[in-house]
């Protein structure tokens, strides 16, 4: 974590995602809230909160707290950062730009915050943990990174 918190991001979640956490996620998120590395956006807005749920009538099978998401990088003109996939694809149809972990890890290695090595080694617990996860992106960047080279 304290690699990802050292890229140039302006990193925020909502309040909704934020009481999602269990205690030691909390915890964690609450440390880095007051270093001031992420911000928690609250939701007080009336016009807010009726945009998102707005996203929730018009999207299939996501929750309240995936719309919040959607509707502050949408607003904010950011970047969604997710692994769902439903959210992923129903936020990329409607002009949200969308990264994955995949991205993480380019921006680790361009940043130099990782190396390559270490990239190869997480990369593959990652895919233990989660074999869902895209192969050929997968495949691809194994073969650059052992070769030393950057994902284009």
């Amino acid at each position: 974590m304290n690699e990802f918190i050292k890229l140039e991001m302006e990193l925020k979640t909502t309040d909704f995602v934020y009481e999602e956490l269990n205690e030691e996620q909390k915890n964690i998120i609450d440390y880095y809230k007051d270093s001031g590395d992420i911000e928690i956006i609250e939701t007080n807005d009336i016009e807010d909160y009726n945009r998102i749920l707005n996203i929730l009538k018009h999207s299939s099978g996501l929750s309240f707290e995936d719309c919040s998401v959607w509707h502050y990088a949408e607003k904010l003109q950011g970047i969604l950062l997710s692994g769902d996939a439903r959210l992923r694809k129903q936020a990329l149809a409607n002009g949200i730009s969308v990264r994955g972990i995949l991205y993480v890890f380019d921006q680790l290695l361009l940043t130099n915050l990782i190396t390559f090595d270490l990239a190869i080694n997480k990369l593959e617990q990652l895919y233990e943990f989660n074999p869902r996860l895209p192969i050929n992106a997968k495949n691809e960047r194994l073969l650059r990174w052992k070769s030393g080279k950057h994902v284009n």
